[in-house]
């Protein structure tokens, strides 16, 4: 076995330990301190990502899966707080997967959006967000990334969460082959919502170098009918 001091690449993430993230960013960086490859699942997250003072001064990849169980914890996660992850590294690859529990509603104002002191995170250059939705602070943390990563290449928002989560988007109306697994009703809505949220509040702030991939639901297998959408505001 590797001396923790060695190890380059780890996974971490306990089904019956609460706030891993939390843990990873305050632990990690003087425990495993030449870490380039972390990936972090978490279903019991109650507190936000911490500021920290300590680096990873050589992790290039991140991976976090979030899956919160609202019915047990009702305080939407501040997915902003994330920020601090790209603070403290020096990312080329970031990747969030996320379920959609509960959040806050998709109708604000968005000059009331908070925004994070400008730094800039000269390093990163692929981001994909797997199961975006309409929170706003995922929106804000959307739009950090946007004003803030100046080398970014690629950003992918997929409203439809994407097993294969390697940035590429296909449903099955593509080409008119196949089937799109089946996905609740209640989370077909809210793809169709923070579909309408990446037209609203983030196209307008993409910069023309960076290519954006968008996965909208198939309009073949998660359509809905114009009265639901109606009734979502959309």
């Amino acid at each position: 076995m590797p001396k923790s001091s060695q190890v380059k690449n780890l996974s971490v993430g306990f089904q019956d330990k609460p706030n891993i993230v939390s843990y990873a960013i305050t632990k990690l960086p003087s425990i495993v301190p030449h870490l380039e490859t972390l990936t972090i699942s978490s279903m019991d997250e109650r507190i936000n990502a911490p500021i920290v003072a300590d680096k990873f001064f050589h992790l290039k990849y991140l991976k976090i899966f979030l899956f919160i169980d609202y019915h047990r914890f009702p305080t939407a996660y501040d997915y902003l707080s994330l920020v601090s992850f790209l603070d403290a590294s020096l990312l080329e690859t970031f990747i969030l997967s996320t379920s959609v529990m509960k959040h806050d509603s998709v109708s604000w104002d968005a000059s009331l959006t908070r925004q994070i002191p400008e730094r800039k995170h000269d390093r990163l250059k692929k981001v994909h967000i797997n199961g975006f939705f309409a929170a706003k602070s995922i929106v804000e943390l959307t739009c950090h990334i946007l004003e803030n990563a100046t080398s970014l290449e690629s950003i992918t928002l997929d409203t439809i969460y994407n097993l294969k989560e390697d940035g590429n988007i296909s449903r099955c109306s593509v080409g008119g082959k196949g089937e799109c697994r089946r996905i609740r009703r209640d989370l077909v809505l809210e793809a169709h919502k923070a579909s309408w949220v990446v037209k609203k509040y983030i196209l307008a702030r993409v910069p023309s170098t960076v290519k954006l991939n968008v996965g909208e639901p198939c309009s073949r297998c998660h359509a809905i009918g114009a009265k639901a959408l109606r009734l979502c505001n959309i």
